[in-house]
């Protein structure tokens, strides 16, 4: 009998997958995550003054085809086009957990402290670019070496997380995030879908989290993971986690200590023109 619910295996986290179905099928891909916007803080959730965070976060995907996996030619190459990637089924979800606290050098018992914040990061701004024609380049020959990249020396996406924490430091026992009722810490829409838009003068997939809001005070980070519902790999039921990252720290405020709002950052700004529901602000908000 089939089971209705899709799984998710961590097993292939970060690494290429060959599928055999979906919109990857016959391919080998391999798929990375970066935080591109963080939240720097929130104000404590309540039924009558839900406030999410602020800016939204948002992580970008960015996909990689691999060719000759395996071999001393083994190289890879960027998607050209991401409006060819189909975002149905192609999901971000994200989890919450508490900022590791640093360890104590000495003997004493005093518990370890949490990790200092960081102060206020501006995000990047966000230019619409077009080719002067109207349209997008069209995607570079496959079959052409001269835009892949041997593995050995790929870069990561040079726009980082601000904030890196060691995922060893992070223990699984320690998430916050549960069912969205009763006791639980974080509230909102922990799945979304991709939107594609105009960022760092070419489209780019991105997930934005517009929704989400913490129902305790203290210091936070979030974990982001990408899966498709619709791409499988040969011999395995479940659903393959594609990519992770971990996003950087933000703080949240009691009602009485929550010293306000920024002005919306300009990727906010850039979402929200292309059709993603969220507040945006051109001034100061105070508490």
């Amino acid at each position: 009998m089939l089971k209705s619910t899709r799984r998710t295996t961590l097993s292939y986290i970060n690494a290429p997958i060959h599928f055999n179905s979906g919109q990857f099928r016959g391919r080998c891909v391999r798929a990375e995550l970066v935080e591109i916007q963080k939240a720097d803080l929130g104000r404590k959730y309540a039924r009558v003054d839900r406030r999410p965070l602020d800016p939204p976060p948002v992580v970008q995907l960015r996909l990689y085809y691999i060719y000759n996996e395996g071999t001393d030619l083994e190289s890879e190459q960027e998607v050209q086009d991401y409006d060819d990637i189909r975002n149905l089924g192609l999901l971000c979800n994200v989890d919450l957990f508490p900022v590791p606290t640093q360890p104590n050098n000495d003997n004493s018992s005093e518990p370890g402290r949490p990790l200092p914040r960081l102060p206020h990061q501006l995000s990047p701004v966000v230019q619409p670019v077009c080719s002067p024609s109207g349209g997008y380049p069209p995607p570079a020959d496959p079959l052409s070496n001269s835009s892949r990249v041997p593995v050995s020396v790929a870069k990561l996406p040079h726009h980082q997380p601000h904030v890196h924490f060691d995922p060893l430091q992070i223990s699984e026992d320690t998430k916050c995030t549960t069912a969205l009722s009763g006791a639980t810490a974080l509230s909102g829409a922990t799945f979304v879908q991709s939107t594609c838009i105009d960022y760092e003068g070419k489209r780019a997939l991105v997930f934005p989290f517009a929704d989400l809001a913490v129902k305790v005070e203290g210091d936070f980070l979030l974990r982001y993971r990408i899966f498709d519902l619709f791409s499988h790999t040969s011999g395995l039921i479940d659903v393959p986690v594609q990519a992770e990252c971990y996003g950087g720290p933000f703080h949240i405020y009691s009602t009485k200590e929550f010293p306000g709002l920024q002005p919306s950052t300009e990727l906010s700004k850039q979402l929200s023109r292309y059709g993603v529901r969220l507040n945006t602000r051109e001034t100061e908000r105070k508490r």
